[in-house]
């Protein structure tokens, strides 16, 4: 008889809290101490490209991850970056750690039995999401909105959460949205007073990333209700309605096009944007998702 996870009873009872679902989760996975030594790195005035790179290499898999996505097609330099140090002497500081955290989180979630996710599924629609999220404020003329592809890329990461620590009530959820026509996000507040917007957020708030990251993440399902990266929140809800929508990978939200006008006001963005967008994100994902997997 397989064994009952007591998480899911506590969940399926609505008793099992925010904070206690993301301290058990950050027993299993946590961001690795690598990146928490660069953050010091960086904002040492002491610090040298010889000193970050040599940090990054004492982690020799971390560093060809890196390379791979450092050279994917989201990222497009304009020639190979074929070492740590070159990547550090010209892609920039901010880059660099943000290459770090996407490293990190694939790693840290990239255990979860394939029984109970599809992550290469998971990772195209995110990766879809992030690419279209930087598109769509470009197209706004919003500025730093090449930056909007980390929380883009990690808007589901409480998806994974859930997989990993919720797995019943996963399966729970999907049963009820394929029969109800009910979107997750509200199917799982119903029934935990929270969602996995909220789970992902409290996560990244969690291990300590910037409110640049963890606020759209955690607002993006409710993108008028954001504070200070508000627009990021309606780019990344756009992008997440449109992905869903036209099927391009999964992450366990699929559901009919809904996307907040509120956002596409706040955004500054017509329909014909979101579309061009989509192009865009419909040219790169898979070459950028198999750089994400390995292949």
């Amino acid at each position: 008889m397989a064994s009952v996870n007591p998480l899911d009873v506590e969940a399926a009872r609505g008793t099992i809290g925010l904070q206690l679902l993301i301290e058990e989760v950050d027993k299993l996975v946590s961001l690795p101490d690598i990146y928490y030594r660069l953050e010091e790195l960086i904002v040492d005035p002491n610090s040298t490209t010889d000193s970050i790179a040599g940090l990054l290499r004492s982690d020799p898999d971390l560093c060809a991850r890196m390379l791979r996505m450092a050279n994917s097609a989201f990222y497009s330099f304009p020639t190979r970056i074929e070492s740590i140090e070159r990547a550090v002497s010209t892609i920039g500081l901010r880059q660099i750690r943000e290459l770090v955290l996407v490293t990190a989180v694939i790693q840290a979630f990239e255990g979860i039995p394939s029984a109970k996710v599809n992550m290469a599924s998971f990772w195209e629609h995110s990766v879809a999401v992030a690419i279209m999220s930087c598109e769509i404020g470009q197209s706004a003329g919003i500025p730093g909105a090449q930056h909007y592809y980390i929380p883009g890329l990690l808007h589901d990461l409480g998806r994974l959460v859930m997989y990993l620590k919720l797995p019943g009530l996963m399966i729970e959820l999907l049963e009820k949205r394929d029969a109800s026509g009910i979107a997750m996000d509200r199917l799982e507040d119903e029934i935990l007073s929270y969602s996995h917007a909220d789970i992902g957020g409290c996560l990244l708030e969690f291990w300590k990333l910037p409110q640049s990251i963890w606020e759209p993440v955690a607002m993006h399902h409710n993108p008028a209700g954001s504070g200070e990266f508000m627009l990021t929140a309606c780019a990344i809800h756009i992008a997440d309605a449109w992905v869903n929508a036209n099927y391009n990978g999964s992450s366990g939200g699929r559901f009919d096009l809904e996307i907040d006008a509120e956002a596409l006001e706040l955004v500054g963005v017509e329909m014909e944007a979101v579309e061009n967008a989509a192009r865009v994100a419909t040219e790169q994902t898979q070459a950028v998702v198999r750089q994400f997997m390995g292949h």
